[in-house]
């Protein structure tokens, strides 16, 4: 009879060690996009997200997120906007690449500065954003606003990169890596608490009236 009881409460600490871990990967991700504040504003936002994460209800909020997926992967706009991402993304940084090798010539080798298969790989958040647009309820406006800042990040590296003289210039080419995920991830929570803000507002105002 004790042993459901104990099995219960094992698998709710799981659960939350799990999640702890998570978070602490998240909040890592997110600690180091949020560089260019104060360090005091950078742990405080990545504070104030992760224990919010921590204490979400993460399944209520998944089983929505399938749901939601699931009814929008049948429309066709939100298929077209996931291949746009998925397509126009790599697309982007390969056009980058080229006028970046052009505009700065002295680095360049041929016509490119980083190369078209390491153009593929680095835009790799692009490929990460048209996934969550297809497996989760993330909003259109999210989705637009982190392949914006994602091409922010990759024509900010390559531009670093062709300009500098710095012998660790090259570094700056896997700004897309270091930020573009962050950046996701970062783009994604916010959605995500906004429209469960937005639910709740909702059903609150319906049952007022």
């Amino acid at each position: 009879m004790e042993q459901a009881p104990r099995d219960g409460r094992v698998r709710r600490v799981a659960r939350f060690v799990l999640k702890v871990l998570v978070v602490l990967l998240l909040a890592s991700l997110v600690l180091e996009f949020l560089s260019f504040l104060p360090t005091w504003a950078d742990v405080a936002v990545t504070g104030a997200l992760a224990l919010a994460a921590i204490a979400a209800p993460w399944r209520p909020f998944w089983r929505s997120e399938r749901e939601t997926a699931w009814t929008l992967r049948h429309t066709r706009a939100r298929l077209v906007l996931a291949g746009a991402i998925a397509l126009g993304g790599p697309a982007f940084c390969l056009a980058a690449d080229l006028w970046f090798a052009h505009r700065y010539p002295k680095y360049a080798e041929g016509n490119w500065l980083a190369g078209p298969v390491w153009d593929l790989v680095l835009a790799a958040p692009f490929y990460l954003l048209a996934l969550l647009v297809l497996a989760t309820a993330l909003s259109r406006p999210a989705a637009v606003l982190a392949a914006c800042g994602i091409g922010g990040v990759t024509a900010l590296g390559l531009w670093g990169f062709g300009s500098s003289d710095s012998s660790t210039a090259a570094i700056s080419l896997f700004a897309p890596v270091f930020y573009g995920f962050p950046l996701v991830v970062l783009v994604f929570l916010m959605d995500a608490v906004g429209r469960t803000a937005g639910r709740r507002f909702a059903r609150g105002q319906a049952r007022d009236s």
